[in-house]
């Protein structure tokens, strides 16, 4: 879906750099190899593709209009957000749950920063709505240390699973078993009760993102008499990550750790596991949503939205989403009212990680989406294209393309994709069959669009804005802004879902 005219283009890869901080009995080192004389011009000192390396699609002529979306100015935003972020993590330090989570000041601040910018640009009706948010699992601090043969090893990707509960003081001992990718079929002649289980994740981006959730992988686990499951993520790199194992006993390790740990149970000695972790879930807390209107000449509006919270540093979630909207807002509040036809409302939602995502506007749709022309989800909008070549993740001077979903009449679906295709915005040939993340539960309730990307990064304290391209912002932003402006040329009832279609959307 991506159109390149008039020019040959070239998209070439390099390896991600290898993960710091790896202990003895860690992750194994790369293989040496001798430096290239040309050196490596395509990155920049930190070992990630630069910037103005990317692809770029100059504008064409008419649509000089949308040249202020500058993608650097977006990927500014971006840094801005993981600042949030690590300053969280000052605050919690290293081994606790940091980020800009829900119930949190990293959350707070962050609400406090789009709410800064909705004012900078002149936006009314600038306020934040506060929910309550329900009990946040928090940790302070954990250990998973594994002994064989007299030696003990740590792995530095080793992190709780979200919402485990706190072990005794002293923590747990526990026999440690390898079970493969965890099927049926691993468990053959195997008994792992009352055992630490080690299985080995096979991501599957936006398929719930991983093997064991829709293989039923940890269920089995526990159902089999495990104590504890470790789970290695991914097939290659360390990433570190915070995943589930819906409160029962468990951990994560990156690919490369958990090879190392495989390989050290694979020489036929006992391993045994230290398994402790001090944790809390703490009641009665509240997070904002923070809303911004720029005012058009009908009681119609366009709803873009873009979730606030995320785990470490959460660059492409939701830092990349946050950045375009910011940068959407800039753009429109130098457009006069006269020109605009419908007025557009801005949400830093509050988010969905621990809920309640936009059910409030779905429960109020009545009233709050009657008269809505389009809702915007701006979620994990860029992100570096990768290809795996062995062991190794390796990035490119490319964005990845996207999963979409456009919701409403045929009219709506090409100015969508003639425009994504306009501004090199690339998509998987198949659109989803749904939209997902901050916007699932108000997906028909009025027509609706999103781009979006699960890579591998996403959810690990690897999701830096080192993998966010300024270029990516950019096509996106100017994609859905010229979107908005062809929608303005339609009346609300020609971009509604055709009568065969089953709705909720509200109007005529």
């Amino acid at each position: 879906m991506v159109a390149v005219a008039g020019a040959v283009v070239v998209a070439a890869v390099v390896s991600l750099p290898a993960q710091r901080g790896a202990a003895p009995g860690g992750a194994p080192a790369r293989e040496a190899r001798p430096p290239n004389p040309l050196g490596q011009p395509l990155l920049d000192p930190q070992g990630h593709p630069r910037d103005d390396v990317f692809i770029h699609m100059p504008l064409q002529p008419e649509d000089r209009a949308y040249g202020d979306i500058v993608g650097t100015t977006m990927k500014g935003y971006v840094n801005e957000v993981a600042a949030i972020s690590l300053k969280d993590r000052d605050r919690t330090g290293p081994k606790g749950f940091w980020g800009r989570n829900q119930g949190t000041p990293g959350h707070a601040a962050t609400a406090d920063w789009v709410e800064a910018y909705f004012k900078k640009f002149n936006l009314t009706d600038v306020h934040k709505q506060p929910f309550d948010v329900g009990p946040q699992w928090s940790v302070q601090d954990y250990e998973f240390t594994f002994s064989t043969g007299g030696k003990t090893y740590t792995y530095p990707s080793a992190r709780p699973s979200s919402g485990v509960e706190s072990t005794p003081a002293g923590g747990r001992d526990l026999d440690v078993m390898w079970l493969g990718i965890g099927s049926d079929a691993d468990y053959i002649g195997r008994d792992v009760r009352g055992k630490a289980v080690i299985v080995q994740d096979l991501l599957t981006p936006g398929v719930l993102n991983q093997s064991i959730n829709w293989d039923q992988t940890v269920q089995r686990a526990y159902d089999k008499g495990a104590a504890a499951v470790g789970i290695v993520y991914g097939i290659a790199e360390n990433f570190a990550v915070w995943e589930g194992t819906r409160g029962r006993p468990g951990f994560q390790l990156g690919w490369q750790d958990g090879r190392a740990l495989r390989d050290l149970i694979g020489k036929g000695e006992p391993v045994k596991l230290k398994y402790r972790i001090a944790s809390t879930s703490t009641p009665g807390l509240k997070s904002s949503a923070v809303w911004g209107t720029l005012k058009g000449t009908t009681d119609e509006d366009v709803l873009i939205v873009a979730h606030m919270d995320g785990f470490f540093e959460g660059s492409i979630d939701n830092g990349s989403g946050l950045a375009v909207m910011i940068g959407l807002a800039e753009h429109f509040s130098k457009v006069p009212q006269s020109q605009r036809r419908r007025t557009i409302r801005f949400l830093g939602s509050v988010g969905h990680h621990a809920g309640p995502g936009t059910q409030w506007l779905h429960e109020n749709r009545a009233t709050e989406l009657s008269k809505t022309a389009l809702i915007i989800n701006l979620e994990h909008v860029a992100a570096v294209r990768t290809k795996y070549w062995g062991p190794t993740l390796r990035m490119s001077d490319a964005v990845s393309p996207m999963r979409w979903w456009v919701y409403g009449s045929p009219k709506l679906l090409d100015i969508a994709v003639n425009n994504f295709r306009r501004f090199n915005v690339g998509l998987t040939a198949d659109m989803d069959s749904n939209a997902s993340g901050e916007i699932g539960s108000i997906e028909r309730d009025a027509p609706s669009m999103q781009v979006i990307t699960s890579p591998e990064p996403k959810h690990t304290e690897q999701d830096t804005p080192a993998w966010v391209p300024a270029v990516g912002l950019e096509q996106v932003g100017r994609a859905y802004a010229r979107i908005i402006d062809e929608l303005n040329k339609l009346d609300r009832k020609a971009i509604l879902p055709q009568a065969s279609v089953p709705t909720t959307a509200g109007g005529r």
